[in-house]
């Protein structure tokens, strides 16, 4: 390898090394940021697998779906060890409103046209999960992945929040996946365009500028 290649190499573990964390788990619901918050109080146990538009009640665009049959406004759920979810607070939960404990299932929620700089949500499963967390970019690339437990030993209506915060605005879709896992009050940073959607509008006005520059031109 010759000496420039090598001193690059080596540059640019330097930056890598340095570089700072481009995301964060968190279980601070403020971390999120100005959050929009879908309770699914407006769903009154609707199974399926979607996708079902979820954030029309606070105007976004939010569309879910699901892996297996799930629930939308779910009452209670039997968490096992981890005690009782519900009980006046509606949720959404993977499996049926007959069984909501079933086999590993993925709860999925894409902001549609638009990107996010977090979201997150309160979360449980039946005996503790572990439940998977999932960012996903707008090529439906995996952004990041993560692995969170929560135990509430006899617990009544009691979970934990966990969410994923990022640099810059890049969650297209975030999912949540586990073994009778349930989730509520899901809040996210309010979407914005992607960078090429903004790179298309702004080329799309420095048409319309050019033209009725144009047009004066022509009427002079």
């Amino acid at each position: 390898m010759k000496l420039k290649q090598v001193l690059a190499a080596a540059g640019a573990s330097v930056l890598l090394a340095a570089a700072p964390a481009h995301a964060a788990l968190t279980n601070t619901m403020g971390d999120i940021g100005s959050p929009n918050t879908i309770t699914f109080d407006d769903f009154d146990g609707l199974t399926g697998v979607g996708p079902t538009q979820v954030g029309a009640s606070i105007g976004q665009d939010v569309v879910f779906t699901a892996s297996l049959p799930s629930t939308l406004g779910a009452f209670i759920a039997d968490l096992g060890s981890n005690g009782i979810w519900g009980a006046g607070k509606t949720f959404a939960a993977t499996g049926t409103s007959d069984d909501l404990v079933p086999g590993f299932g993925l709860l999925h929620y894409t902001f549609t046209d638009k990107v996010t700089k977090g979201a997150g949500a309160m979360l449980n499963a039946v005996n503790a999960g572990p439940i998977l967390m999932i960012a996903y970019g707008a090529d439906t690339t995996i952004l990041e992945a993560h692995v969170v437990q929560v135990s509430t030993p006899e617990g009544f209506n009691e979970g934990s929040f966990y969410g994923i915060v990022r640099d810059a605005s890049d969650i297209r879709a975030i999912a949540f996946g586990g073994t009778g896992l349930v989730m509520d009050d899901l809040v996210f940073t309010t979407p914005v365009p992607e960078p090429e959607a903004y790179a298309l509008m702004l080329a799309g006005l420095g048409l319309i500028g050019w033209a009725a520059r144009r047009r004066n031109r022509v009427g002079a």
